[in-house]
């Protein structure tokens, strides 16, 4: 395709990461909170994480510059 004919796109995707980690607690309400607390407190380096999946890749044509 020459350059004439050729269109600029944007192109992205999402993707979907999940942290974790392991905290001591009572129940799922106390858990919850301890590690909300760890991520306030030390961010993500208090977590491990991997990514999971994406919802695919999609272009969109941008309008011609004038």
């Amino acid at each position: 395709m020459s350059p004439a004919t050729s269109r600029r796109y944007s192109v992205r995707f999402v993707d979907w990461t999940l942290y974790e980690t392991v905290v001591l607690a009572e129940g799922e309400d106390a858990a919850i909170a301890k590690a909300q607390a760890l991520y306030h407190t030390d961010g993500l380096s208090a977590f491990t994480f991997k990514t999971v999946g994406d919802e695919g890749w999609e272009a969109e044509i941008l309008e011609a510059q004038s």
